[in-house]
């Protein structure tokens, strides 16, 4: 989680890891991810992982950088630091453009959010819009790094049979082409 701090999500900015917090569960940490100019991405949850329980990230997201073209970046760097089969979940309730497309029935990558996400090269994705237990906090989307290449292919594949928006299926046809293209060794995503 503390490789996150320092990381550059575009020519101007780089992240900071603030008031890092342990848990009464070890294995999770509670941490502020700001940009370095003192903007506050989100307040985050960062698990790291036991037995076969993958790590997962989650964070309460403040969606600015979308602005600055450099949300997409933020993914790519998050997407970076997880390992295969890890899990970021990125709230949406000050979101209110992905909420509404949520709502009347888009696919999450259809959304704003989600086209980022996707964009960083995540493949599986979820909306967690009904609560399933009372302590999972705000609507979220889930975003999955794929387990490997092949998986990855088909779960973008499957994406691709369910979205409408042609400019959704020329971005998949490419993250597809990039993982083919990555062969068996781990992708990584360069920040643009």
């Amino acid at each position: 989680m503390l490789e996150l701090n320092g990381k550059r999500v575009n020519e101007n900015h780089k992240l900071e890891i603030k008031n890092v917090r342990n848990t009464h569960i070890k294995e999770l940490i509670y941490f502020d991810l700001f940009l370095d100019d003192g903007r506050l991405i989100g307040k985050c949850n960062y698990f790291k992982g036991r037995d076969y329980y993958t790590p997962w990230l989650e964070i309460d997201y403040y969606p600015y950088l979308r602005n600055e073209k450099a949300e997409a970046n933020l993914f790519k760097v998050i997407y970076n630091f997880l390992p295969p089969g890890g899990k970021l979940f990125v709230t949406y309730i000050r979101d209110e453009e992905t909420r509404n497309m949520l709502y009347v029935g888009n696919h999450p990558v259809e959304t704003p959010l989600g086209f980022s996400l996707l964009s960083a090269g995540f493949t599986w994705f979820k909306d967690w819009y009904f609560p399933e237990g009372g302590n999972e906090g705000f609507q979220k989307l889930q975003s999955n790094k794929p387990l490997n290449r092949n998986e990855a292919i088909r779960q973008l594949e499957e994406i691709k049979k369910e979205v409408k928006n042609q400019n959704i299926i020329r971005k998949v046809e490419e993250i597809i082409e990039y993982y083919r293209k990555s062969g068996d060794r781990p992708l990584y995503w360069q920040i643009t």
